[in-house]
């Protein structure tokens, strides 16, 4: 301090014995002197004027001064300065600003630190050439550079003196605000905060509203701290919340206030705001808890629990956040009830102004910034700013998640319209989200702003009409981070209006007859035009021009500031609507369209002139056009309300966004229902009654809410008494006529018959008691735009229920599919919509009480259910449908299946027809190249299908996802109608499915009909049955069935091709049986022949019949069995094993999973020696090798094949095959 001292005095007596004049080139600091002073009255800070120097000598100068280089805040600071040293002593001088860009080429800050907003450059200033970027305010004319305003030069230019002036007071003043929860700062614990016996919190604070519990600081887990309860300063003294201390006075919200807690433990402590006493803390209070209380909120959010927060309460909670602004928050210790100094232990003083970091006043400590915004003390963002130039692209724009990127345009007078456009320079599949807010001579925020755009995917547009003159500021504000991206401002500048002998005036109410313009199509456009003007003299609800009468067509434009341009603004022959293609809404409007009455209107006029143009694309002839005026009304007071006569209309009124129009209407005994109604007109208005008060937006009895302007309020035994009204809009309104009236009751009866809603049709006075539905209807002929169901008015509490079918775009009718793709129409596939798809929706309403909307959006046409379930009882409640119809055609019902055909889910047909498809090499199986190619990225995983995991899709893989009882669901629900009703549990069982459903449990809400929303269910809930992997359904895989096709058999334990089940040893092979039954027989057979040879019977006949009774006898009992499948069953080909059905799948399972050298063992039946028994015929093939024969005397085995045919067979063993003799 002394040297400063010194320093200062030094410089004060120089400044005195120097001539002031002097002109000699000072560049070191002690040869710069004072040579004026002066204090401003704006900010009552201190100024000094410096002898010539560089910038950065009078840089040094100022902070020996303990100040800087003038900031320049406004355009009256930087008048009083030029008018206050820039000619002292009757001397011309170029002053030093404290603006340069020392950090960056090209960004400039204020010496102080402060951000730069203000700026007055000279014409083409800033040069920013490589050695130019010291500002300096021009004391005479330097070319095109006026006196006063600025220009940028090298430090120490050499061809002119520059002097500097100095502000003395302190540097940038940086707060943070915290607007939102989960905004706050997280310090790590370091030892200096382990504070015992004394404790000491103050800051300075700006709390945005005193609700609820607000913590400005605590340390750890549920250690000291202070926090706002309800307005009131509290300690957090101990666990509990509801025992802290608190102040006896609240703090003001919305403006810097000083908090102070002192805490002695054990003998008590003081609450101080702005300095002055708020309260004690008894001695049982003063604790200093050490923030180690060990909760589990704090360990399960994995917090160290012993941080210390600023701006929310401690570790785990997750609450209780801060929202405002907050300064210099300071912890300090060492107290004493004797007054000692307090020693601060923790300063933060948010020095940084950028970033996401911030340190202690000593640095000893870190915080992390969560989601706070760097402000100055006034809630000024803190950010350096990039002029936006017309037309020309700003590129590289980057930031991270919430970083404030501040950007300004200077625009000109009679500026009629801007556009802005923010955009990437390459397109990301991610979603990035850009807040973009706009200022008008101020720096805008979020929380304070002219407009703002969100900006999806990176891309924001904005148009402007007619934008104020002056510094407009965009504010960018990314979601995420962001890189490269462009913005790009263009703006034009109107023409000036047509000199007054070109123009026609307009007066009120006074009709200008006889107009007309006679062009033909090939004419100029200076030659389709006639120009009119209006003087307005005193605020105007709307001011409107009409024309009228004649033949042809033309068309009327009205604007504020110069005549509307029409021709600047269409791009076709003919305007195809009448108002929504200019650019211009706001002060400028145009009504076109066939014919000659139009009206062009603008609301909330202000005094001035307003030209019109009236324009024509071919002729028009003998028109009239007349301007038409409508003052502000009387009744913008609620004192001067004006009272409505019963059943007497009062009106037109016209209202925009906001004007306030009082009414009021007297009440007597015995009424039995009131109305007002709104007729007439088009806008939008709202309307609000209240009893013996004047109502307000917030503050109502009764509103109405109907869309448009014809609204309404109704209702039965009104308190007698004056009732006031409040007509208002937040949009415009114009020649609407309001009513009251006393009507008799309104009883509202409903039969529980659906009532027909029909276009912009309001019905009134609905009632339900709790828990009761109202079902309605709309019938579209054509399909819509939307479809919009509203209530409101009246008491109580609903909910709407929207039941029907929308269309919705089908990408795929992209690629067309040629004629004869097997793709079904009708049931079996989607009706041609013309790249539209329908489908059935139920949705419910958003709204609060009774004020609920329905919005649908591209409803089919037909019918559409709506039903009002009344969660309350519900009382003189309106209901409103609105809809558009679309261009589109009306959609036909799909087609139904015949009367009398059943409907067919044909999994395995869905399955082979794809598995054809994704097989394109044709080699039996699909891998996964095939499988990305037919099902693309985002349908099922091929690991789904691909079960055994060998890299390929078999068919059967293919099969068993097909078949899953979900696929069945599915399948089934894609071939009934939207809106078909369902099927009936009856004709439920008559669909073949491989898998086994339950219909009863389908059927949840045993209505007897299986509807879309219950097998979508199903779908969900079932369990496969179906197994493509079990042929023949007895639970054993095929690969290990040695029957596969059998479900009464799957082992063949002795391998001799009989099951186990038919086998009469199943261990012992069937071989060896029959051979020793043959050679038993043989035996048995050599002595019955011998014995009838020495027999006397001879009869031939006799011995026929044993040999037939021998031979089937034999037969039965070797091979009395009952097998079904038949001897030598063909093998199929290689297509049908690929694709065969399911009847076909053990085929299909030779090729797919059985060993190459695998073959089929099939049990014989009987019917294979049923030709043994038949007339004889010629043999064409081998009899089969279980046949057994009779042996001859060369011991080799012989059968007669078919029987009686003469045919003999012989074999050596009975394992061999049969050959012919």
């Amino acid at each position: 301090m002394r040297k400063k001292a010194l320093l200062l005095v030094s410089l004060f007596f120089v400044s005195v014995l120097v001539p002031l004049a002097g002109t000699a080139s000072a560049q070191e600091v002690e040869d710069v002197i004072i040579l004026n002073s002066a204090v401003n009255p704006a900010n009552n800070h201190t100024y000094y004027l410096l002898s010539e120097s560089s910038w950065t000598v009078a840089a040094q100068v100022a902070r020996g001064l303990d100040g800087f280089l003038v900031t320049i805040d406004d355009a009256e600071e930087n008048q009083w300065v030029f008018d206050t040293f820039a000619t002292w002593d009757n001397q011309s001088r170029h002053l030093w600003t404290g603006l340069a860009d020392v950090d960056q080429d090209g960004t400039y800050k204020w010496h102080n630190g402060a951000p730069f907003y203000y700026r007055n450059w000279g014409t083409d200033q800033p040069s920013e050439t490589e050695y130019e970027g010291y500002v300096h305010i021009a004391g005479t004319n330097m070319g095109n550079i006026m006196p006063s305003t600025w220009n940028d030069l090298e430090t120490d230019p050499q061809y002119f003196p520059v002097y500097g002036v100095v502000e003395v007071g302190p540097g940038a003043d940086y707060s943070l605000r915290f607007a939102d929860d989960g905004d706050r700062i997280e310090i790590p614990h370091d030892d200096h905060l382990n504070i015992t016996e004394s404790l000491v919190l103050s800051s300075w604070v700006y709390p945005f509203s005193n609700d609820g519990i607000q913590f400005i600081t605590m340390k750890g887990d549920y250690g000291w701290g202070m926090y706002l309860n309800d307005g009131e300063l509290a300690y957090a003294s101990e666990y509990s919340l509801s025992q802290h201390p608190t102040s006896n006075q609240t703090i003001p919200v919305e403006t810097w206030s000083h908090v102070e807690i002192e805490v002695i433990e054990n003998i008590g402590g003081h609450f101080r705001i702005n300095g002055a006493p708020a309260g004690s803390i008894s001695a049982e209070d003063a604790t200093i808890p050490a923030g180690d209380f060990g909760s589990n909120d704090c360990f399960t959010a994995g917090d160290d629990c012993d941080e210390l927060f600023i701006a929310s309460m401690g570790a785990g909670c997750e609450c209780n956040y801060f929202h405002g602004m907050m300064d210099n928050l300071s912890i300090g210790t060492n107290l004493s009830f004797l007054g000692d100094e307090v020693t601060w232990v923790s300063n933060w003083t948010f020095a940084e102004g950028e970033g996401m970091e911030t340190s202690d006043l000593d640095g000893q400590s870190v915080g992390e910034i969560f989601g706070a915004d760097w402000v100055m003390p006034d809630g000024t963002i803190v950010a350096q700013a990039i002029e936006i130039e017309n037309g020309e692209q700003i590129e590289g724009i980057s930031g991270q998640a919430g970083d404030n990127l501040l950007f300004f345009a200077e625009l000109e007078p009679m500026t009629k319209e801007l556009y802005f456009n923010l955009y990437p320079t390459e397109f990301k599949d991610e979603e990035i989200v850009i807040d973009v807010y706009f200022g008008h001579n101020r720096v805008p925020s979020s929380w304070d702003h002219d407009g703002s755009i969100e900006a999806m995917w990176g891309y924001a547009w904005e148009q402007f009409s007619w934008p104020d003159e002056g510094t407009w500021w965009v504010l960018i504000v990314p979601e995420t981070d962001i890189n490269g991206f462009e913005m790009v401002a263009e703006w034009t500048i109107a023409d000036p209006p047509p000199s007054e002998d070109e123009m026609t005036q307009l007066i009120n109410g006074i009709p200008v007859t006889g107009q007309t313009i006679d062009a033909g199509r090939q004419s100029d456009f200076e030659d389709r035009v006639l120009y009119y003007y209006v003087d307005v003299q005193q605020n105007l609800s709307s001011l409107t021009v009409s024309t009228y009468g004649g033949t042809g067509n033309i068309d009327v434009g009205l604007s504020w500031g110069t005549v509307p341009d029409p021709f600047d603004f269409w791009f076709f022959e003919e305007p195809i609507t009448s108002e929504t293609n200019n650019p211009n809404q706001g002060k400028i409007v145009y009504d076109s369209g066939q014919g000659n009455e139009h009206d062009a209107t603008l609301y909330d006029v202000e005094p001035g002139r307003y030209y019109v143009t009236a324009y024509t694309y071919g002729r028009a002839f003998d028109y009239t056009i007349v301007a038409t005026m409508a003052f502000a009304p009387d009744n913008t007071d609620p004192e001067d309300a004006i009272e409505l006569e019963p059943g007497v209309a009062y009106g037109p009124l016209t209202g925009y966004d906001g004007l306030d129009q009082y009414f009021k209407i007297d009440v007597p005994t015995g009424t039995e229902r009131i109305e007002v109604d709104l007729d007439e007109g088009y806008g939008e208005a709202t309307m609000y009654m209240r009893l013996e008060q004047f109502p307000t937006a917030g503050e109502f009895d009764v509103q109405s809410s109907s869309p448009g302007a014809g609204d309404k309020i109704g209702f039965n035994d009104p308190t007698p008494g004056t009732w006031y009204i409040l007509l208002s809009t937040e949009d415009v309104f114009a020649n609407i006529m309001i009513t009251a009236s006393f009507e008799e009751r309104y009883i509202w009866t409903y039969d529980g018959t659906p009532i027909e809603l029909f276009n912009g049709e309001e019905i009134t006075g609905l009632e339900a008691p709790a828990n009761e539905n109202l079902l309605f209807f709309v019938e579209l002929e054509n399909p819509g735009v939307y479809l919009e169901i509203n209530t409101y008015g009246g008491s109580g509490s609903l909910e709407l229920i929207g039941e029907g079918v929308v269309l919705m775009f089908n990408f795929d009718d992209f690629f067309p599919e040629e004629e004869g793709d097997g793709k079904p129409n009708g049931r079996q596939g989607s009706p041609d919509l013309g790249g539209f798809d329908s489908e059935m929706i139920q949705m419910n309403s958003e709204g609060e009480g009774t004020e609920h909307t329905l919005f649908i959006e591209m409803p089919a046409n037909g019918r559409f259910d709506i039903t009002l379930y009344a969660e309350e009882a519900i009382s003189d409640v309106s209901i409103l449908a609105i809809w558009e119809d679309s261009q589109l055609p009306p959609v036909d019902e799909p087609d139904e299946p015949p009367v009398g055909e059943a409907i067919s889910v044909d999994c395995e047909q869905e399955a082979r027809d794809a598995f054809e498809q994704a097989d394109t090499d044709e080699d039996g199986a699909v891998n996964e190249r095939e499988f990305r190619m037919m099902s693309g990225e985002e349908d099922v995983m091929f690991s789904t299908l691909d079960l055994n995991g060998d890299g390929e899709i078999e068919y059967r893989e293919a099969l068993q996802y097909m078949c899953s009882c979900s696929m069945e669901m599915n399948l089934l629900s894609s071939q009934l109608s939207p809106r078909s009703d369902g099927l009936t549990v009856k004709t439920f069982p008559d669909i073949e499915f491989k898998n086994k459903f339950d219909v009863k449990a389908i059927d949840t809400n045993k209505d007897n009909l299986i509807d879309q929303e219950e097998i979508e269910i199903e779908a969900i809930v079932c369990t496969t049955t179906f197994d493509a992997f079990d042929g023949d359904g007895d639970g054993v895989v095929d690969e290990d069935d040695a029957f596969p096709n059998d479900p009464s058999e799957s082992q063949d334990t002795d391998g001799d091709g009989v099951g186990d089940n038919a086998d009469l040893a199943p261990s012992v092979s069937n071989d060896l049986i029959y051979g020793s039954i043959g050679l038993i027989g043989a035996i048995v057979t050599f002595i019955l022949v011998l014995a009838a040879f020495g027999s006397s019977r001879g009869s031939n006949d006799l011995d026929e019949d044993w040999d037939n009774m021998k031979q089937q006898d034999i037969a039965s009992k070797m091979l009395g069995l009952e097998v079904e499948a038949p001897m030598n069953a063909p093998q199929p080909s290689q297509n049908e094993d690929l694709y065969g059905s399911a009847s076909e799948q053990q085929q299909a399972s030779d090729v797919m999973f059985a060993p190459p050298s695998q073959t089929t063992n099939v049990v014989a039946s009987m019917d294979a020696f049923s030709d043994l028994l038949e007339p004889a015929r010629s043999a064409t093939t081998a009899p089969s090798a279980q046949l057994m024969g009779m042996l001859d005397a060369t011991g080799a085995e012989v059968l007669e094949y078919p029987a009686g045919s003469g045919t003999m067979w012989t074999r050596a063993s009975p394992t061999d095959e049969w050959n012919q003799r």
